[in-house]
């Protein structure tokens, strides 16, 4: 069973009628452009306590977080979630505030390319050429990619096509209720989804038909489900049962099992999507494993 704070952020959460924006299929493009909030920056607090630099890529914001006092080098790079459409929140720099104090590693944050405005064509030309500029600068391949809900689909989907392009690997991936399946279609998605404090299937599917694009919703940049898993880094994923998403990522961990792929598996009973992130007991746990996988020295890379 959840915790009993779990169990009240899911009942405050579903209170907020947040996923209500979801329960329809003809979301509007122009709507979601003029709505959306603007992306949440490092704080002052946050500046205190780390070392914060600004810089742009391909006309994208990036941000790295970094110890005042470095213990030890490497970095990893972290893609936020929020369906491909949202920006980053500050849900999000905290945790990532934790994971730098914990690990002592630095920590880049891309703000990369955004529906409706772009397509996964921008978002994974912009991510591969952020990370082949990393490599460029001569100090190795990341010590892990990680990312939630969209962002770590678009972790895998990257940690994919280096691969196929012949560069360095990551370290390691670290997946946080990550989106595999774009069309979100396996049908045990229904039945978990009246337990689904967040997300909702129509919104979600209309928001992967934008992320698509021209391209099949299939294709393995898209839905990394249904890329190959062979050659890629040890890989550390954790999602809730009371979260859509979940489905696809026990597809994901059956193939990894069936084809020998170093995965680890992290389920919590009764916990909602992206729950590492929110501050729950159950999400101190996540974060301690996630810190323990940065940390080992066969999930490090040459960088670490």
């Amino acid at each position: 069973m959840s915790s009993l704070p779990a169990r009240l952020a899911a009942l405050a959460i579903r209170l907020t009628g947040r996923r209500r924006g979801l329960a329809r299929d003809d979301l509007d493009p122009e709507a979601a452009i003029a709505n959306r909030s603007r992306p949440a920056r490092p704080t002052r607090a946050l500046r205190r306590r780390l070392a914060v630099t600004w810089a742009l890529h391909d006309g994208f914001e990036v941000y790295t977080l970094s110890p005042r006092r470095a213990t030890r080098a490497g970095r990893v790079i972290y893609f936020h979630g929020g369906a491909y459409t949202s920006p980053i929140t500050r849900i999000h720099w905290r945790f990532l505030a934790r994971m730098v104090e914990a690990t002592g590693l630095s920590v880049t944050v891309p703000l990369y390319p955004l529906t409706p405005e772009h397509a996964c064509a921008d978002t994974c030309a912009f991510a591969l050429s952020l990370y082949r500029a990393g490599l460029e600068t001569g100090a190795g391949p990341p010590v892990a990619l990680m990312g939630d809900s969209a962002g770590g689909g678009l972790a895998l989907s990257l940690a994919m096509q280096v691969r196929d392009a012949g560069l360095a690997l990551p370290g390691g991936l670290v997946l946080i209720s990550p989106w595999l399946d774009v069309a979100t279609a396996d049908p045990a998605q229904a039945r978990i989804e009246p337990s689904d404090v967040m997300l909702m299937r129509p919104g979600v599917r209309t928001l992967g038909r934008w992320y698509a694009g021209d391209w099949a919703l299939t294709d393995e940049r898209v839905s990394p489900l249904f890329g190959a898993l062979q050659g890629l880094p040890p890989i550390e994923l954790f999602c809730g049962t009371h979260d859509i998403l979940v489905a696809d990522a026990r597809r994901l961990t059956a193939r990894a099992r069936a084809e020998a792929i170093a995965l680890a598996y992290h389920e919590e009973p009764g916990l909602m999507h992206v729950y590492p992130l929110l501050g729950l007991p159950e999400s101190r746990r996540a974060e301690a494993r996630i810190a323990w996988f940065l940390g080992r020295s066969d999930a490090a890379g040459p960088s670490a």
